[in-house]
Parts: structure tokens; C-alpha cells; sequence
């Protein structure tokens, strides 16, 4: 597993167009890995080399970054025929390093403090078909990742009683959207509700707390969703 952070240059043209349309930073991130036949559900590269990945913004910097994670080892010398798309930095751009040892290491019983941008979302049935409907309520948006830390192997701690999630930030970010050209060559407009949670967990399930960490959390995994990020909650800042 590797952990790269790829600092952006928000006046260049194409970051500018790969953050106006999550579709094409989707591509974007793909150019660093080999080309590989989409499936079925229009996965391809992502599903098979485990790509996930999260946009942020420096509230005090402004400094534009992206997060990418992934089985394979990423070849990100394909962004220098995208000129100037990476910050000119003192630190490291792009940077890149192991972290599956890190990830090996885990035990049951270990506090971690978190970050997660997800979609939360759950299933509905319109006229025969299924579809996924955006949770508005932070009620529902924490019942939501409630059920995927029981799922996940983890369970959301608290600072004050076990019922009272205060430590539990849950942060709605503007929308995501993009456009995805069809196989009739149509255009389908993408839209996705984005969710910031930071807390702090408790691992409860080490194999499955270690397949959520590699495989992500929710839907929208291919524009920058499911992601979670993790550090010793002696750490936390």
C-alpha cells in the first residue's frame, strides 16, 4: 500500500478544470497508473489497483492538495505533460510512501483518531429500479457511518458519555459534480453530496478494519470519496 499527497497549482488551467469536474480529476489521478479494461461498473483501474483518493483545501493556506491511495505503486512523472499542475514547493511534490507495514501493525483495542469525506447515501426503489438518495440530516448522515463502522471492524468513541458522539464532527461540504460520457456517447451529469467526519474510533474487528482501510468507505470511491484517513490518537491535534 502507498500514500501520496500531490500539492496542486490552483492557477493552472487544467487543476482549475479537474476541480470544476470531479470526473476529469478522476482522470487525472488515473494517468498515474497502467491502463486496464473497465469492468461493468466502470471501475477499471481504480477497483484493480485500489485508487482512493481526497481533495482538500487549507482553510489557513489555501494550499490545494490532494490525498491518493493505492495497492500499486503510482508512476506520478505522467502529470509533467500536464505543465505547472503541481505547486512549486520547498516540500516534496509529489511525495509518495509505504504504508502497508503501518497498516499490518494495527491491533484490536487501538485508538485512532479520524478523517473520512464520504457520500453518505442509502438505497430506494423508483418505479422497479434501485437508486441511492442523498442522507441531508446529520442524524441520519451519523447513523449512516455508524453502520459502516459496525460493518468496518471499528466503533466511534466518545469524549463524554457512549451514546454522546461529541467528538464526532460532521462538516457538509458543497457538492461534487462532473459530467461521465456514456456508451451511446450521451453525457450523464454527476452529482455528489460530500460529508466531512473527523472523530476518534476504536479498532473491535482487525481483518475487517483492515479491509475498510484498503477498500474504503461508501459510494463515489472513483470522485474522491471513501478515503479514511487515520493517526494515533496521542497525536491528535
Amino acid at each position: 500500500m502507498y500514500l501520496s499527497r500531490l500539492l496542486l497549482n490552483p492557477r493552472n488551467r487544467n487543476v482549475q478544470k479537474d476541480l470544476a469536474n470531479c470526473q476529469e480529476l478522476h482522470r487525472t489521478i488515473l494517468r498515474a497508473f497502467p491502463q486496464v479494461p473497465k469492468t461493468s461498473k466502470d471501475e477499471g483501474a481504480r477497483s484493480q489497483f485500489g485508487i482512493l483518493y481526497r481533495l482538500e483545501t487549507n482553510n489557513h493556506t489555501g494550499l490545494v492538495s490532494v490525498l491518493v491511495q493505492s495497492q500499486a505503486l503510482p508512476n506520478w512523472q505522467e502529470l509533467n505533460s500536464l505543465s505547472g499542475y503541481l505547486l512549486e514547493s520547498d516540500a516534496q511534490n509529489p511525495a509518495c510512501k509505504p504504508i502497508g507495514e503501518l497498516y499490518q501493525k494495527l491491533k484490536v483495542g487501538t485508538r485512532l483518531v479520524f478523517r473520512l469525506r464520504a457520500n453518505p447515501t442509502r438505497k430506494t426503489t423508483v418505479e422497479t429500479k434501485s437508486k441511492r438518495v442523498e442522507l441531508y440530516k446529520e442524524a441520519d448522515q451519523i447513523a449512516w457511518l455508524q453502520r459502516k463502522a459496525t460493518q468496518g471492524g471499528f466503533r466511534l468513541l466518545s469524549l463524554k458519555l457512549a451514546k454522546d458522539l461529541a467528538n464526532l464532527q460532521v462538516q457538509p461540504m458543497a457538492k461534487d459534480t462532473g459530467w461521465r460520457k456514456q456508451e451511446d456517447k450521451s453525457s450523464q451529469k454527476l452529482t455528489f453530496g460530500a460529508v466531512i467526519f473527523q472523530g476518534e474510533l476504536e479498532i473491535i474487528n482487525l481483518e475487517a478494519f483492515q479491509q475498510t482501510l484498503i477498500n474504503g468507505i461508501g459510494s463515489g470511491k472513483s470522485y474522491g470519496f471513501g478515503l479514511l484517513s487515520i493517526a494515533p490518537a496521542n497525536t491528535a491535534s
